[in-house]
Formats: structure tokens, C-alpha cells, sequence
């Protein structure tokens, strides 16, 4: 069995022992001390900002910030420094007050401790010697999950796994395979549009401001690991968006990320996390069903693409056309040395005293410092109707 995962951890000092080049004197481990050897990665129950519940890896013993920054990695979401965990908040909770929760919690900490320490010679399914059973998959029920969020581009995969289960991509000491991952990566781009009866349950409406600071205390902290702050294996945390400040949005890159932004910003306003008007959650809809409407139209080709342009090139070409510009890639096959001349057809006004007559329709051309005007195109270069020095002079 490879243990090189394996580390100790001090219930009593709430502390992990990481430094393998100091003895245990050192670090003031007495002989009557209870140490675990337990892996440092465990499974975590994660709940994504779409609602769909993961089993998922994450260092316990790194601090929240890496253990967040390794987990979207893996979930392919840019940017992980916008993301952190939170506490799933109880309805209980909002109720009672300030305190009385962190008691009880402290206590249930500590019984689950005791029982784990008693129990530590069976180990769990992961390798564990906490001797906590993991959660079971929760199933995938097509009947209820089998359509996508609305106007999320992509195919139309309607599953989180591919066997029709939650996925649970847990396993110790390596990576899971490249079927699971592109499986996980659908259904993070094309979220479930309703998600299961469990996250459902979770969900809390809060009233006033009191119950959303209750829930906003849950935020972890971002400089301690996971079991420094009481979570355990197979705990449930929730993956959220902590300030809706975002930065390089890219479609092409950022397909997860995006979706994953949208789906937190929908679940905050039906629940009435996010404080807007009427108006504006009706404008939020109204976006989004266009954005669903236009996907379902045919993508027009683009042939900037194709030809291997960027987006600069077209608009440079673009621009040549429309000031009927000579092409840069032909300038070679021209002499550089004749003089450019421009010519249209004007409408022209001569003003006179006592005059009826409008405006009088000319063909100009204009080459070097001279404006020469004829009655018709067909009759340039000859036959000129007059022929003006615009030498000296800042306008006609």
C-alpha cells in the first residue's frame, strides 16, 4: 500500500504534523498523546454553485486556498482565487441565536472524534483510519435532471455521470480516467435544470440581515486546512463565488466557469440572496432567454477563421475596402512612385444672385493639388470642364 499520501494529525492541538524532518519531542508530542495516521486527501461532498452535489478529493491538510485552487484544476474553472468554500447553512441555524450553534457544533466535533479514535482499527473504503463510512452516490434521475439550464451552449447532455450516477471521482493515490473527466466537464458546461431532491432540501431563504450575516459567517478561512476547521471526511461543503468581481471572461476557455457564474447568480436571486428589483430579475430572464433562443439557431461560419485571420486583420481589410484602399500585400506588384488620384460623382452648388437653379451633379477628380471637374466619367481625361490649384488654400 503506498502511504506517501499519509501524514499525522493531533486532534488534541487541532493540528497537523507536517514536518518530517523534526522528531516528535520536537514538535511536543508527549507519550500519553493520541496521534492519526490518516491520508491527507479525503473525500469531500462538494456542492457547486449549479447545485450538483460531487464526491470529490481535496487536500486536508493544505490550506483552503491550495485545496480550492487544486480542485478547479480538476474541474477545469480559471481563476480559482475567486472561489472559496462555505459552510452549508441550516434553517435551524438562522433561527437560534449567535453561539448556541457553535457550542453544539464544537461538542458533535468532538463526539464524531471520540468515535472515530474507538473505531480506528477498520478502515474506510477510501484507506482512512478515521473510521467515518463514506457517502453513497447519490442517484441521477433522468426523469427529474434530464434537461439542460436554459440557454447553455454545448450539447445536449443531460447527466452528470455516464452511467446515469452522481460522479465520484475519488480515488487514492491517482488520478481518474479521461472517460470521467470529459463526463464531468458536460455536465459542469450543461447543468442539470432541475437539480436533485437533496440539494433542494438545503436550500435556505434568508429574511433578514441578521440571517444573511449568519450565513455569510460560514465563509471558511482561506489560511487554515480543512481539518483545522472541523470538517471531517465525506462533510459538505459548498463551492461558491465569493465576490461577483470576475475577471478575463473568455467563452472559448471559460465554458465551465461561466455557466457555473450564471447558475449562482440565478440560485441567489430565487432564493432571495441577492438584493434587486423586480425589474431586474426580469431583465435578468430576459437576457438569458435570448441567449437560449440564439443558441438554438444554426452558428454562422466564420471565414476570418478559416484563413487563419485574427480579428485585427479583418477589421484592417475591412477598412481597406471601404476607403478603396490599395490591398498592402500587393504593394509590390504597383509602382510606388505614381502619384494615388481620387474620383467620384459630387452634387455642386455655385451661388449666384437671383438664381432658381439647385445643385448641378459633376464628375471630380482629385490628383496632387488639382481639382478637375468633368461633365461625365466617360469624358475623363479629356475634355475637362474646369481644372482648380488648390495650392495655398486650407479648404475649397
Amino acid at each position: 500500500m503506498d502511504w506517501s499520501d499519509h501524514a499525522m494529525w493531533w486532534p488534541d492541538k487541532n493540528t497537523w504534523l507536517l514536518r518530517t524532518n523534526s522528531t516528535l519531542d520536537q514538535c511536543h508530542v508527549m507519550a500519553d498523546s493520541k496521534l492519526w495516521f490518516t491520508p491527507m486527501h479525503k473525500t469531500l461532498r462538494v456542492q457547486l454553485p449549479d447545485m450538483q452535489l460531487l464526491d470529490l478529493p481535496v487536500s486536508f491538510s493544505s490550506m483552503v486556498f491550495n485545496a480550492v485552487q487544486d480542485l478547479c484544476k480538476d474541474l477545469g474553472i480559471r481563476h480559482p482565487e475567486e472561489l472559496s468554500f462555505l459552510r452549508r447553512p441550516q434553517e435551524k441555524s438562522l433561527l437560534k441565536p449567535n453561539g448556541k450553534d457553535t457550542i453544539r457544533k464544537k461538542r458533535g466535533d468532538r463526539d464524531r472524534d471520540s468515535m472515530a479514535s474507538s473505531n480506528s482499527a477498520d478502515l474506510a473504503s477510501t484507506g482512512s483510519l478515521d473510521g467515518i463510512a463514506p457517502h453513497s452516490p447519490t442517484p441521477f434521475n433522468k426523469s427529474r435532471s434530464g434537461t439542460n439550464t436554459p440557454g447553455t451552449p454545448g450539447s445536449n447532455s443531460s447527466f452528470p455521470g455516464q452511467n446515469g450516477t452522481a460522479v465520484s471521482i475519488y480515488s487514492t493515490g491517482s488520478s481518474y480516467s479521461d472517460g470521467s473527466c470529459e463526463g464531468l466537464n458536460m455536465s459542469l458546461t450543461n447543468s442539470p435544470q432541475v437539480p436533485t431532491r437533496e440539494a433542494l432540501d438545503g436550500l435556505v431563504r434568508p429574511k433578514t440581515f441578521r440571517e444573511k450575516a449568519i450565513i455569510n459567517k460560514g465563509w471558511l478561512d482561506s489560511s487554515k486546512s480543512l481539518m483545522e476547521q472541523g470538517l471531517r471526511e465525506n462533510d459538505t461543503l459548498m463551492l461558491r463565488y465569493k465576490y461577483f468581481s470576475f475577471y478575463d471572461l473568455d467563452p472559448k476557455q471559460d465554458a465551465v466557469r461561466i455557466n457555473q457564474i450564471y447558475e449562482q447568480a440565478k440560485w441567489g436571486l430565487l432564493t432571495e440572496e441577492i438584493d434587486c428589483t423586480e425589474e431586474e430579475m426580469v431583465m435578468f430572464a430576459a437576457l438569458q432567454l435570448q441567449i437560449n433562443l440564439q443558441s438554438i439557431l444554426p452558428q454562422q461560419t466564420d471565414m476570418n477563421a478559416k484563413n487563419g485571420k485574427d480579428d485585427i486583420d479583418a477589421d484592417l481589410l475591412d477598412l481597406e475596402k471601404v476607403l478603396q484602399g490599395t490591398n498592402i500585400s500587393s504593394i509590390s506588384h504597383h509602382d510606388i512612385t505614381n502619384v494615388p488620384e481620387l474620383k467620384d460623382e459630387f452634387k455642386y452648388f455655385r451661388p449666384k444672385k437671383l438664381t432658381l437653379k439647385g445643385y448641378k451633379k459633376g464628375f471630380f477628380t482629385f490628383r496632387d493639388i488639382h481639382l478637375t471637374q468633368y461633365k461625365s466619367k466617360e469624358d475623363m481625361p479629356h475634355n475637362p470642364l474646369h481644372k482648380h490649384s488648390l495650392k495655398g488654400k486650407a479648404s475649397l
